[in-house]
């Protein structure tokens, strides 16, 4: 499909995107059917954070991910359900709320970690492993100047990278 303007670079972006994005809803889906997994992508994100910070308060998720509180508590919510995180007050602020991802919610998250990967692997096979590392490089970039940009927290998930 052809942009617009196709000499304009910003017209060919929006359009690659609007594509990029159906696209990914089918990449995540079919990771989670080979997982067989019940995560949705808000879970996925949240307990990626937990896994790679620790234990955060309910505010420090919100702000984490440029959301509001009620958001989170809902998102956090089926988590529980499933024993993927752990709510506890915090003992130095009773106000506060801290979520912990489980040993099971660590092992879902790395159960479709590697579906995706897996998925994506296959399907990339025949590019170079330098052109991936640099289109990641360059989402990456991308997603730091849309979060920044934006006035999202400078500690928005974007910036933290798997630890395994």
């Amino acid at each position: 499909m052809a942009a617009e303007n196709p000499r304009d670079p910003f017209d060919h972006l929006q359009l690659e995107l609007a594509i990029l994005a159906r696209r990914s809803e089918r990449v995540r889906v079919a990771a989670l059917d080979n997982a067989r997994s019940p995560l949705d992508r808000s879970g996925y994100l949240l307990l990626a954070l937990l896994e790679n910070r620790g234990d955060q308060t309910m505010s420090q998720l919100a702000v984490a991910f440029d959301l509001d509180a009620s958001t989170v508590t809902r998102q956090i919510a089926p988590l529980e359900r499933r024993g993927f995180v752990r709510r506890e007050r915090s003992t130095e602020d009773r106000r506060a709320t801290i979520v912990s991802i489980t040993d099971r919610g660590r092992e879902e998250r790395q159960l479709v970690r590697q579906a995706r990967i897996e998925y994506l692997d296959d399907r990339l096979a025949d590019w170079d492993r330098a052109d991936v590392a640099r289109l990641a490089e360059l989402i990456d970039r991308f997603n730091h100047t849309l979060a920044t940009a934006g006035g999202q927290d400078e500690q928005a998930l974007e910036h933290d990278q798997p630890t395994d």
